[in-house]
């Protein structure tokens, strides 16, 4: 059964047990966890809390209708935290120290099941790499070992035996290409190994089920930020809107797409505006075939709303867009935005026409696609 195939509606309850609950910098012990998720900027937020008891403590999650498997964190300690995934069933967290949490281990549904047995895979290419050391040791001697030539041969076998791991962690995961495990691990600990190529393969390999799932969407928007020019698949970047809803930039497909990024505080975005305005008489009245979005990198929304009255820019059929995260807005980064204003034009496939127009070439470009 795929793991996307548990209960829609159900419970996820997390059981957690510590044998020692000491810390590992202070004399004091855990006195209460939390159940974490990492926010955009990969900084934790906590969900709930829970107090610790005799070293024990519990979860209880109610799962929403659709509600993607995903992964959480455990946190409170001063020394690590604990990865686990969210899903329907009894997951189980056994703590031999705190001090130590990262070792804990969790197991009880299927994709923390799934990930212990990944997580084997490096801990057998870790024992394979000891012995094949206390093998060169026994044959060669600890002199040999601290020469460079031994140096060399020791760095080797490491090398080998890692390329070795990362081989079998990459067929453990189309093996079981139907599990949200895949496209986190290929993206998160994995995508080192690939150039645009072979990743887009690895993409392809994964569960059509799994296409909808947030770790899909995200490995495929790594791969394809990686390499961005003329005639590339763009990102399919997260637009918040100003009212308060949320698209992505494939919901425009079959559109052109014009995403002009600016600030409240830019003034260069500032004297930009006249040719975006431009630009939007030109397509406001053709929104089946052209769709503009101004995308703020302001951070707070009250400059961004206040920028938009004072410039007239609420206008039927002008899209207005932010994270308000600044320069650290994903969608930003992951289309190289290290300047504004900058605009992005995009053709109804998705693919960049231009990453740079402005001014009258802006103007003129479009007047061309309308044609």
């Amino acid at each position: 059964m795929s793991v996307l195939d548990v209960d829609a509606q159900g419970v996820c309850s997390i059981v957690g047990h510590m044998d020692k609950d000491s810390l590992c910098y202070t004399r004091d012990v855990v006195r209460k966890v939390y159940l974490s998720r990492l926010d955009e900027f990969d900084q934790f937020v906590h969900i709930d809390s829970c107090a610790v008891s005799q070293g024990n403590f519990k979860f209880t999650r109610h799962l929403q209708q659709d509600e993607p498997v995903m992964v959480y964190f455990i946190t409170g300690f001063d020394n690590g935290n604990i990865p686990l995934w969210v899903e329907s069933g009894t997951v189980k967290v056994s703590i031999r120290e705190a001090a130590y949490a990262s070792g804990a281990i969790v197991e009880g549904t299927p994709t923390n099941n799934l990930n212990v047995e990944y997580k084997a895979i490096s801990q057998r290419c870790v024992a394979v790499q000891q012995d094949s050391l206390k093998q060169l040791i026994k044959q060669r001697g600890e002199a040999y070992i601290d020469s460079p030539a031994g140096w060399e041969r020791v760095l080797r076998l490491g090398a080998a035996e890692l390329l070795l791991c990362d081989a079998d962690r990459i067929q453990f995961l189309l093996d079981h290409g139907d599990s949200p495990l895949a496209p986190f691990m290929l993206e998160h600990e994995l995508s080192y190994n690939f150039d645009q190529s072979y990743a887009e393969k690895l993409l392809k390999a994964l569960a059509p089920e799994l296409h909808q799932h947030p770790y899909y969407r995200s490995f495929s928007n790594y791969i394809k930020s990686q390499n961005l020019k003329v005639g590339s698949e763009l990102p399919d970047i997260k637009l918040p809107l100003a009212d308060g809803t949320t698209r992505y930039l494939s919901d425009f497909r079959g559109k052109f797409v014009i995403i002009d990024f600016w600030a409240s505080w830019c003034a260069p975005c500032l004297r930009e505006l006249p040719f975006v305005r431009s630009v939007y008489d030109l397509v406001k009245g053709k929104s089946d075939k052209f769709a503009l979005i101004s995308f703020s990198l302001d951070n707070k929304a009250a400059n961004w709303k206040a920028a938009m009255t004072q410039n007239n820019l609420a206008q039927p059929h002008w899209i207005h867009a932010s994270d308000l995260f600044g320069w650290g807005s994903p969608a930003a980064k992951m289309l190289g935005i290290e300047a504004i204003p900058k605009i992005v034009l995009v053709d109804p496939d998705g693919k960049a026409i231009a990453l740079n127009l402005r001014g009258e070439e802006l103007v003129n470009k479009v007047k061309e696609l309308m044609q």
